[in-house]
């Protein structure tokens, strides 16, 4: 579970800002050239960038018209076009022509020594050239860093910095999350938190629903899961009371719904603790088998039989 939850925070930042290439044999660096392509969102109001840093790399992003200098009317018509992304780590500065709602060109890359120079300072480490690039691109910045240590989270290393700042984690995210008691452990678990965007809402909705105050890494199953204060009302008025987190996991991991529950119910198997709900579910277990068992004769067939019909009968 816990590799699935890590892999998801992963496709999370992917979609946020696509990178591809291989760094450690073909770094991008000042003299690699870099090629945009930038295009209208579908139904967004933002630009779609697109960028190619020599034959190996390209990079992906959504960019508003106020973040490059642009509005949405920029693309309509035909000739040369210009914008930059000016950031604290540094500055993108691309020009180039438009035709048929597309506008293609080159663009330089200037990265901020000072910013540079503050990440080794904070012992961050100072960023190449594609690592300034990368961080100018998903927004870091000094007020991050400095969250991050007043929260006492771990120091980052450049790249937990950059994918933090791909999923948008901010100051006021830390400090929320901090002052409603729900902080998590370490950088790993925060970049699945912003990923999966668990914020103090939803945690402390979670805690009312019945569950108590949990963990970090239970918050984060719960939610890939996509386990809601709703689901568990649904499921507490079938029946299913005084669960624990280990409970809901595995319960909504099956996808056991409160029809389900109430299914078995109606056929003569109430109030069936989670743990045999599990079993029953994980072989396929339905109240057709019950109907099933008492037709060969076994009138009232125990949670265990009815898991050695099914596994049988398949």
């Amino acid at each position: 579970m816990r590799r699935t939850i890590i892999a998801f925070a992963s496709l999370a930042l992917l979609a946020t800002t696509a990178i591809a290439g291989d760094r450690a044999r073909d770094p991008v660096t000042a003299s690699t050239p870099i090629g945009f392509k930038l295009q209208l969102e579908a139904g967004r109001g933002h630009f779609q960038l697109s960028l190619t840093m020599g034959e190996r790399h390209n990079m992906n992003t959504s960019v508003s018209g106020n973040q490059i200098g642009l509005d949405t009317q920029a693309l309509e018509g035909n000739g040369p076009l210009r914008f930059a992304i000016a950031r604290e780590p540094g500055r993108l500065d691309c020009t180039g022509a438009t035709e048929r709602k597309v506008a293609t060109g080159s663009c330089s890359f200037t990265p901020d020594a000072a910013f540079a120079g503050y990440l080794a300072q904070r012992g961050i480490g100072r960023p190449s050239f594609q690592e300034s690039l990368d961080l100018t691109l998903v927004g870091a910045n000094k007020e991050l860093v400095e969250a991050l240590a007043k929260a006492d989270y771990p120091k980052p290393t450049i790249d937990e910095l950059t994918a933090l700042s791909a999923l948008q984690v901010t100051s006021a995210y830390i400090a929320d999350l901090a002052r409603q008691g729900f902080r998590p452990d370490n950088l790993d678990d925060l970049t699945a938190f912003a990923a999966l965007k668990i914020d103090a809402d939803y945690a402390g909705r979670m805690l009312r629903a019945g569950l108590g105050k949990l963990k970090a890494d239970e918050l984060i199953q719960l939610k890939a899961l996509d386990v809601s204060p709703e689901y568990l009302a649904e499921m507490a008025g079938a029946g299913l009371r005084n669960l624990s987190a280990d409970d809901v996991t595995q319960l909504k991991a099956l996808n056991v719904t409160p029809a389900y529950v109430r299914e078995l119910a109606a056929i003569g198997y109430p109030d069936l603790p989670a743990e045999r709900l599990v079993e029953l579910k994980a072989v396929g277990v339905t109240a057709e088998d019950v109907r099933h068992a008492r037709k060969i004769g076994i009138t009232d067939p125990t949670p265990e039989q009815l898991v050695q019909i099914r596994v049988l009968k398949h």
